[in-house]
């Protein structure tokens, strides 16, 4: 039983307004993140540093004016001091300490993202987004929120739809609508899909659209939608 998942973004999405190119506003100044020995904030650094270099994304913290404040704990304030460093500061290397402290208070009940402990900085990126959403619509849902304050939701919210089609006889399941802030996909079957297609010599317009289809399905086992027994 084979199937294939589809993703579509609905047209006219939040990513459709997007900066002008070419301005000067574009240019972020390139500094680098310290990790000091035994600090192990690689993960942070790396995430911070993808925020940073997203114009559109720090441009609009930088005019956000005010946010429910959460004191020694609050995200907002640590990763804003950290845009206003890189953008003033003459140092070519900065301390991400504030941030570092700020995130390990916010999830000490979870023993993540503590002090001196490694983790990983996918999730490290969609904690961050997710917490800065908080920070500026505390009562809005997550998983709803069509705030035009929320830079969260309006900058890297995807609403997504996933529908399953059957390879042998065509029939789809229903679509299922939801929203990501980041979506994972496996390198490793990502590369495997792409030597796939090396191998057959396909090729076209969207390949790594579906690469990602592909590669977002392998382990997928469902049944056919209509009922329909087919033969492997």
């Amino acid at each position: 039983m084979a199937w294939v998942k589809f993703f579509r973004r609905p047209a006219g999405g939040n990513l459709a307004k997007s900066y002008q190119p070419g301005s000067m506003l574009s240019l972020a100044p390139t500094k680098g993140l310290l990790n000091e020995p035994g600090q192990n904030s690689c993960f942070l650094n790396s995430a911070v540093q993808v925020l940073w270099h997203m114009d559109i994304f720090r441009r609009s913290l930088r005019q956000l004016p005010n946010h429910d404040c959460h004191g020694e704990s609050c995200i907002f304030c640590a990763l804003k001091g950290i845009f206003s460093q890189f953008q003033h500061s003459r140092e070519r290397a900065l301390p991400s300490d504030n941030l570092r402290h700020a995130l390990a208070e916010t999830f000490k009940d979870e023993q993540r993202f503590q002090l001196g402990a490694m983790d990983d900085a996918a999730e490290c990126f969609e904690n961050i987004l997710e917490r800065i959403h908080l920070n500026i619509v505390p009562d809005a849902d997550i998983d709803s929120c069509t705030s035009k304050s929320c830079i969260t939701h309006q900058k890297f919210a995807m609403t997504l739809y996933e529908q399953s089609v059957c390879r042998s006889c065509g029939a789809s399941s229903d679509p299922l609508p939801f929203t990501e802030l980041v979506h994972y996909v496996s390198t490793t079957a990502l590369c495997h899909q792409a030597y796939d297609r090396r191998e057959e010599r396909l090729r076209s317009d969207d390949m790594f659209g579906e690469l990602l289809q592909a590669a977002s399905t392998i382990g997928d086992l469902r049944n056919c939608p209509v009922g329909v027994l087919h033969s492997a």
